[in-house]
């Protein structure tokens, strides 16, 4: 989970979210040197579902931690899709910011879903 964003408005830092995407992959480098390149699918895989907790589970634990009041059925719509076009942040490249809508978040999280289950397939049965 993504404690920064949790205590401070990370995503108003140019590239936050190129940094965020490298910190989701980085805690298993060291899965990939053990287990040799060959295995990048479990380190691709692993990266992604690190983001999809994030994505999937950010407000629950501000509840948890911090006793933040959030309208989780709301949150999830939006996270999942169901809120079409609106949009609520945007994705800070550095280079560039791209307002994120309701579609666009559901898009990404199902094809992060789909990758990891493919990649995770893949990976289990080179084993």
């Amino acid at each position: 989970m993504n404690y920064i964003d949790l205590v401070a408005a990370g995503s108003s830092i140019p590239g936050y979210h190129l940094w965020l995407m490298a910190l989701y992959f980085a805690p298993f480098i060291p899965v990939l040197l053990v287990l040799g390149f060959n295995d990048w699918e479990l380190l691709l895989s692993m990266g992604l579902i690190a983001s999809l907790m994030n994505d999937l589970f950010y407000h629950p634990i501000g509840m948890i931690l911090f006793g933040r009041k959030v309208d989780l059925l709301d949150w999830y719509l939006f996270q999942l899709g169901f809120r079409g076009l609106e949009t609520r942040w945007s994705l800070n490249l550095g280079f560039a910011t791209v307002p994120v809508s309701s579609m666009m978040m559901g898009a990404s999280i199902y094809t992060r879903l789909i990758i990891t289950a493919l990649l995770l397939i893949k990976w289990w049965r080179e084993e």
